[in-house]
């Protein structure tokens, strides 16, 4: 050990109470960014497997469509397949799904079940790019097959209503009787569904959806699906209101497709038809969803959510782009943006507060110790070694505190995990309480600490180190 970092330490260990004071505050005060961060993380995590799941890193709509669509059915585009080849062959690295959506009703006429609503996402059970993270999410139940009756081979019966007023509900059964021989579509639900109404959602039970077969005006069909998953991605009111279908179905059931036969027109009332061939056709579709890669230090990510919305836009001018953030900030407002802003806030002042101390300390000290600087500049002592001592000992305060606040940090998640704490969320719902930490987040709480405090004890440093011995001596007994 050299002679400056021996007398570091010495010091110290001298006054031990005052650096153990200060190494808490900062240990505290990174703990508690590293936890923050952690769960900005693991939320951050939770809507990547929810939102995304809706909107992946973007989405393509029809212009007349806004971010209240997106949690419900898009209008149609016609040419969704051009879109998904375009945006794939101008952006090399980005993947690309076409999207069929429709809102549905269930469990109306049902005794002792209040109706309640979904918003049904058609996917590509085999090319969809949230395909892995469905399967992944799955509680209950299995994923799509190639078995499943994904097609009957005809439409459902269409009531279009052109004049104002609702179609009686015992119209829609009366209808959808006449296909009981059918099998039912596949669906795969979210398990917050199954909690709220578990006496008619549950893998293995059919049910009657009322689905709105088109984003505007009035134009319903009546269907019966299997439920055969359950899922939990992580935020449960969204889970209770997004159900998957494969796509083919959806696009059978809102005739996006050849159909063959006719329709029947009451006038002054609207028209029906239904029961009739088609042949789906797999480039028409209701949005587009684009996933981009990741970006290498996840530091911004609305940030880059925009960047991805501004290159999609320059390649499909005439249509509108909306980003996992803007459905996020539709949904919960700006408090996620809010919240890190706080815990950027809050942290920079408590560390500029906690350097201020350390500079306060290490002026003390230097008034206190100046005789000793005086006899050890005067037996030889270079300015470098006075330097090296005080920044040896604002070393030591940045380390110890950027360990001990991961320690500590990582001590609470543990307990956290341990004891499974969930919190009330939207609707009678229980959101998980978890962490989520990566390696930039660890590095910033061990480094930053460090660099504070040898700023810190620079300034204090350099001056003690630039005394002359005389005036160090002379201080040091007026002092004593």
């Amino acid at each position: 050990m050299s002679v400056s970092r021996m007398l570091a330490w010495n010091e110290i260990k001298e006054h031990k109470i005052v650096y153990g004071a200060i190494i808490i505050v900062i240990a505290l005060t990174m703990a508690s960014f590293l936890l923050e961060n952690a769960y900005i993380n693991y939320m951050m995590q939770v809507v990547n497997d929810t939102v995304k799941n809706v909107t992946a890193d973007a989405v393509v709509t029809n212009t007349d469509c806004n971010v209240r669509d997106l949690y419900g059915t898009e209008t149609t585009i016609h040419d969704a397949g051009k879109i998904a080849q375009l945006i794939e062959e101008k952006l090399p690295s980005y993947k690309t799904s076409i999207r069929v959506t429709a809102q549905a009703t269930y469990g109306v006429g049902i005794k002792d079940v209040a109706a309640d609503a979904c918003t049904l996402q058609g996917i590509d059970i085999h090319n969809d790019i949230c395909v892995e993270k469905i399967k992944k999410s799955l509680v209950a139940g299995r994923f799509f097959s190639d078995e499943d009756p994904i097609l009957r081979g005809h439409t459902p019966l269409y009531i279009r209503i052109e004049g104002p007023g609702y179609l009686p509900d015992i119209v829609y059964g009366s209808g959808q009787r006449l296909l009981h021989k059918d099998p039912p579509y596949p669906v795969i639900v979210g398990a917050a569904a199954a909690k709220i109404h578990p006496s008619i959602i549950s893998v293995g039970k059919e049910l009657d959806l009322y689905v709105s077969a088109s984003a505007r005006g009035t134009n319903y069909a009546c269907v019966r699906v299997k439920i055969i998953g359950l899922y939990e991605s992580g935020t449960p009111t969204v889970d209770a209101m997004i159900w998957f279908i494969p796509d083919d179905s959806l696009r059978e059931i809102k005739c996006y497709g050849d159909v063959e036969g006719r329709s029947w027109i009451i006038p002054g009332i609207g028209s029906f038809q239904g029961f009739n061939p088609i042949k789906v056709n797999k480039s028409i579709g209701d949005a587009v969803l684009v996933k981009a890669p990741p970006p290498p230090i996840s530091l911004n990510p609305v940030g880059h959510s925009e960047s991805v919305r501004e290159k999609i836009e320059k390649i499909v001018p005439d249509y509108r782009v909306f980003t996992w953030h803007d459905l996020l900030v539709y949904g919960t407002g700006s408090m996620q943006d809010v919240v890190t802003y706080l815990l950027w806030g809050s942290m920079g002042v408590t560390l500029v507060l906690c350097g201020f101390a350390i500079k306060y300390v290490m002026d003390s000290i230097i008034i206190r110790k100046m005789r000793e600087i005086g006899s050890l500049k005067a037996f030889g002592a270079r300015d470098r070694m006075i330097f090296e001592i005080f920044m040896y000992q604002g070393i030591f305060i940045g380390l110890v505190s950027g360990f001990a606040g991961i320690f500590l940090a990582i001590l609470v998640m543990e307990v956290v995990n341990w004891l499974g704490i969930k919190m009330n969320f939207i609707a009678g719902t229980q959101l998980k309480i978890g962490f989520v930490v990566n390696w930039f987040t660890v590095v910033i709480t061990l480094v930053l600490p460090v660099v504070l405090s040898l700023i810190s004890a620079s300034i204090p440093a350099k001056r003690a180190a630039m005394l002359p011995p005389v005036e160090a001596l002379r201080k040091g007994e007026i002092n004593l």
